[in-house]
């Protein structure tokens, strides 16, 4: 299971991504982001696909033919779920298939949400709502809290299904015994004026995207007296995304 939003907030043209995942590592995975667009990948993840995006559209190709650019060159594309939103509203949206059910994605003004293996629709519409609904807060706040509403209106499916090609016949199976407890979430935001919590990680817990908001506060309390001790030499310098050759 895999829930994500991407959003560019409509105040400081930032852009960002929050989720949470099945699995340990998701910061490490699904999100992509710089001050051109924010990228989800995944489902059956190709990390690759994330940082393509994002080379695409630093050479001005938009967010929606970068995205096609992407998937139909990619032999798994069956197996992946992308979401990515970038400048002059250019987005792209692409469910696989193969990705385990229940999966779709929701387009609003600004953002796109993304799920495989959730409870059922309602989970999407439930972050859809939250995010809608409270423009007034705090950007990197929001993000979270919207993936926390889909949480609260179901979050992962709690069985799924799947066809084993060795018996050939479909499985069914509670999530936990083929994904484990270990599960994991992360805020990854691009921003003129970065911050320490515009790049927040919860690596493997229980309830990451409750731990990832308490993680936000502390953050930002810790910053803040960081800053006044230092009298404003810490400077945070934007990370985003880079390949290694």
């Amino acid at each position: 299971m895999t829930l994500s939003i991407v959003a560019r907030d409509f105040i400081s043209g930032d852009f960002g991504v929050c989720g949470y995942t099945d699995i340990a590592g998701y910061g490490s995975l699904v999100p992509h982001v710089s001050i051109k667009g924010a990228v989800a990948t995944q489902a059956y993840v190709n990390v690759d696909n994330g940082i393509e995006l994002m080379e695409l559209i630093n050479n001005k190709l938009s967010v929606n033919s970068a995205g096609k650019k992407i998937i139909e060159k990619d032999k798994n594309k069956k197996m992946r779920q992308m979401i990515a939103i970038g400048l002059n509203n250019s987005s792209f949206e692409w469910t696989g298939d193969n990705t385990l059910d229940y999966k779709n994605s929701i387009k609003g003004k600004n953002f796109i949400i993304a799920g495989n293996c959730i409870d059922s629709y309602n989970v999407l519409k439930a972050c859809a709502n939250y995010y809608e609904n409270h423009l007034d807060e705090d950007f990197p706040l929001r993000l979270i809290n919207s993936i926390n509403a889909g949480d609260k209106k179901g979050g992962h499916t709690k069985k799924i299904s799947y066809f084993d090609n060795v018996i050939k016949k479909t499985i069914t199976r509670s999530t936990k015994s083929v994904f484990g407890n270990s599960m994991s979430s992360a805020l990854m935001i691009a921003s003129k004026f970065p911050q320490i919590w515009h790049n927040l990680r919860v690596d493997s817990h229980k309830k990451p995207i409750q731990e990832l908001k308490k993680l936000y506060f502390a953050t930002k309390i810790s910053s803040e007296k960081l800053n006044k001790f230092y009298n404003g030499a810490i400077k945070v310098k934007p990370y985003y995304w880079r390949r290694i050759n």
